[in-house]
């Protein structure tokens, strides 16, 4: 007897990957086989996954798919992000009003 996972995956992995692929985009579309294994964790894990007889099962697993998606956008433009190794700014003078104080 397969599991409810296992179901999923034989009718829809092919389908998936390929969404997955396809919504990457250029940049990102090497990391598809990651994201998507991603996405087939968190609905083995879900406590409440899509019956591979679902008319909306495959509409089910494309909004984790996007969600999965627009996580390894933001982390991957986060790992961008990060500011290069630069000196400490130079300590701000104090004012007074007559002019820069010592």
């Amino acid at each position: 007897m397969h599991s409810t996972a296992a179901d999923l995956h034989l009718r829809y992995s092919t389908r998936l990957t390929a969404f997955v692929t396809a919504r990457l985009g250029r940049d990102h579309y090497r990391q598809a086989a990651e994201v998507t294994r991603q996405v087939w964790n968190k609905v083995r894990s879900s406590p409440h996954p899509p019956s591979a007889d679902d008319p909306q099962a495959f509409n089910r697993l494309g909004e984790v798919a996007r969600e999965t998606i627009a996580r390894h956008h933001l982390a991957a433009r986060t790992r961008h992000q990060q500011p290069a190794k630069c000196p400490a700014p130079a300590p701000m003078l104090a004012t007074t009003r007559l002019g820069v104080a010592a």
